[in-house]
């Protein structure tokens, strides 16, 4: 699956190996726009996923730049402004435009929102089961915009909010398994709003080499609001990264933990798989329930010119539904992928991973950005 939301920033790169130009950099910078308060940079988009089969899209990407030299020079943390649509179908019936702002340096203040319409497959496989009774294939019709908006009390920490709005259609569902007895069959609107507290150390938010995130967040979605479900949900995530001798080669470790209660449809359910999270289970809707945790490593190592490697393995879980526990079923993954610097002087990289875990489970991913 392709990722069509995330931030791009620029990188110390590793120019000795890329100071000569072969033909790949020459068409790279093609796309390429270097302007004096903005660089622009416009990506066809390619990807692959069991979920979706092979796509293709467009995707400009806008990099404002600091227009204080002295502000840009001093920094310690590069968190470029970026504009980012997109669009985006695939093999299966995949439908995608997107659009997110990410602002930095408004004063104290920083802001992101983003704003989609997706038409995308899906399979129902039943909250949280080791072996599916039976499987069905249906369509989720959605439109969402969800944003923060962040005070920054140090360089370091932010406090502020996040919202969440979405109105979501189920549409040609192929089997009776999933039914009007399930909470969300219907579809519905939910919009959420709740406090978010970040400490952001990291020397990159693209490609960190060193320091790390912490996020804590909680959103209630109440019927006040005009909620068709009442639910609410927290969660707290954490990653750290170190520098091994140089920056060609960098150790991250991730932690998460997400907890959902209420009246809770199950396309807001908490999922395992995806590109990001245990990466071999290739469905990321395989195993679904209100409560999630996950830790994962991953080494990368820049080889040379715009290549790299990782190598990575994760645990985690769901559970809370039909009397699981946390401990009950556990999954694991095991994988490794390469890396290509798509732009010179940014080290934002395409990427493909292939993981394999436990419950017969493996996945491949090519898509843009970093697991965490």
């Amino acid at each position: 699956m392709l990722s069509v939301q995330f931030t791009y920033g620029q990188e110390e790169t590793y120019s000795d190996s890329l100071q000569e130009h072969n033909f790949v950099d020459k068409v790279i910078d093609v796309i390429t726009y270097h302007g004096e308060n903005v660089n622009i940079v416009t990506y066809p988009m390619a990807g692959f996923s069991e979920q979706e089969g092979f796509s293709a899209g467009l995707m400009p990407v806008f990099t404002f730049k600091e227009k204080n030299p002295e502000k840009r020079q001093n920094t310690r943390f590069n968190r470029p402004t970026t504009f980012i649509p997109s669009i985006l179908v695939s093999t299966k019936g995949l439908f995608n435009v997107d659009a997110s702002l990410i602002m930095f340096g408004l004063g104290k203040w920083n802001m992101y929102f983003t704003g989609v319409y997706q038409y995308v497959p899906n399979v129902y496989y039943g909250i949280n089961e080791a072996v599916p009774s039976d499987t069905v294939n249906y369509f989720n019709r959605r439109f969402s915009s969800f944003g923060e908006v962040q005070y920054e009390i140090s360089d370091t920490f932010f406090f502020g909010a996040r919202y969440d709005i979405q109105y979501n259609e189920i549409t040609d569902v192929e089997d009776t398994y999933l039914n009007a007895t399930v909470e969300g069959y219907n579809g519905g609107f939910s919009m959420g709003i709740g406090p978010e507290i970040r400490v952001d150390t990291r020397d990159n938010i693209v490609y960190p080499t060193k320091g790390g995130l912490l996020a804590i967040a909680f959103t209630p979605y109440l019927s006040f609001t005009g909620n068709d479900y009442n639910f609410w949900y927290f969660f707290t995530e954490f990653s750290q990264f170190f520098s091994i001798k140089n920056n060609k080669n960098v150790i991250g470790v991730f932690a998460a933990f997400h907890m959902l209660d209420g009246d809770i449809p199950f396309y807001y359910l908490n999922t395992l798989g995806g590109s990001k999270r245990m990466r071999s289970i290739a469905q990321p809707n395989r195993f679904i329930d209100k409560n999630y945790y996950m830790a994962q490593v991953e080494y990368r190592r820049h080889l040379f010119w715009r290549l790299g490697v990782v190598g990575f393995a994760g645990v985690g879980n769901v559970y809370g539904s039909n009397g699981t526990n946390a401990f009950e079923n556990v999954k694991y993954t095991v994988g490794a992928g390469i890396r290509f610097q798509l732009v010179e002087d940014m080290k934002l990289n395409f990427r493909i991973d292939y993981g394999f875990g436990n419950y017969d489970q493996q996945g491949l991913w090519l898509t843009t950005r970093e697991a965490f």
